[in-house]
């Protein structure tokens, strides 16, 4: 699977499947019930715009399904 990713020092969008999951505690909800994965998710290979390994809140990640669209309205 594909995650969508922004490099938070160019603002530039891409995927890669070259990741992993850290600190992992579960699904939080909020008041109105909506749920996010409460996890970091950290780059296995360096970001192809600036080489950094970057490390994201999980909540910081657009929906894979939803496409880059998602990103742009943020």
């Amino acid at each position: 699977m594909k995650f969508i990713f922004v490099c938070p020092n160019q603002n530039r969008e891409f995927e890669s499947s070259d990741f992993r999951i850290l600190d992992k505690r579960g699904v939080i909800s909020d008041k109105d019930g909506n749920k996010t994965l409460n996890a970091k998710v950290a780059l296995e290979n360096p970001c192809p715009f600036c080489g950094v390994k970057h490390v994201y809140d999980a909540r910081e990640l657009a929906c894979p399904f939803s496409g880059l669209d998602q990103i742009e309205e943020a």
